[in-house]
């Protein structure tokens, strides 16, 4: 018996596209995500007061009551930003706390709507908004 191959059918998904655009979109989220630029300065400051408190002269001791300041400022600040970096690449933006942001911002955009609709009320009829009293009106 000869074994027959048939063309395999690829099923197009929706929801499959979505999460897939999801996943490639996230790379540039967690780029700017803010706990990223704080940990990239950082680091890069750390490293940099490091590397200038290895070669601090005497003078510069001497000025810092015999503490090399600028080692141990620049170690903490290269701990504190690599800690960062940690925590973005351990816990990473997920879709979901997105989404739930996103209904802020769908309550915000209501409020803006009713906001609208009463300055168009207002400006047609003349009327008053409802939270604007006379105590609160300037004299004229």
């Amino acid at each position: 018996m000869a074994a027959t191959t048939e063309p395999e059918i690829l099923v197009h998904d929706e929801y499959i596209d979505e999460a897939e655009e999801a996943e490639r979109s996230s790379a540039a989220r967690n780029l700017f995500d803010l706990r990223t630029i704080i940990g990239g300065v950082f680091t890069a400051y750390g490293i940099y007061l490091t590397v200038y408190g290895i070669f601090d002269g005497a003078a510069s001791i001497q000025k810092s009551a015999g503490v090399r300041i600028n080692l141990w400022t620049g170690l903490a600040m290269l701990a504190l930003g690599v800690s960062f970096l940690v925590w973005v690449k351990l816990r990473p933006l997920k879709v979901e706390e997105l989404v739930a942001s996103g209904d802020d911002q769908e309550e915000c955009g209501e409020a803006m709507a009713r906001e609208r609709q009463a300055a168009k009320r207002f400006e047609r009829e003349g009327e008053q908004p409802a939270d604007d009293s006379e105590a609160t009106r300037a004299p004229r």
